[in-house]
């Protein structure tokens, strides 16, 4: 789970999307992003820093420069946890657990909680 919610963290910038539409269409290094996006490679190279921790991108350098790629494991793993939100995956089969009680207002009677009093669940 600590995977997706670090894809998840490093996707919640509009700049980082915009490097990944990028990369998705040809790999490039950090000074061609500054020029497609008009930013500093100062930046550039901090928001691509996230999203190698993030293990979303890979470099490759050759030569002098490094030329950036999207990652595809992360993107499965993203793919997967999102599939898992829609219901195509089969619940017994879930790589992403949160254990949820199947009837709330007899979990939260026993907890003593008072939100489905509220919401009237």
């Amino acid at each position: 789970m600590n995977d997706i919610v670090q894809i998840f963290k490093a996707l919640g910038d509009e700049t980082r999307l915009k490097i990944l539409i990028i990369l998705s269409r040809r790999k490039i290094c950090a000074k061609g992003i500054s020029r497609h996006l008009n930013i500093s490679e100062a930046a550039v190279s901090q928001h691509l820093k996230i999203l190698r921790e993030a293990e979303i991108i890979i470099g490759e350098k050759v030569g002098y420069y490094v030329y950036y790629n999207l990652q595809q494991t992360a993107l499965l793993l993203l793919t997967d946890f999102i599939n898992e939100l829609k219901g195509d995956e089969i619940l017994g089969n879930c790589k992403f657990t949160v254990d949820i009680p199947m009837d709330c207002k007899a979990a939260c009677k026993a907890n003593k909680y008072k939100c489905c009093e509220k919401n009237k669940v």
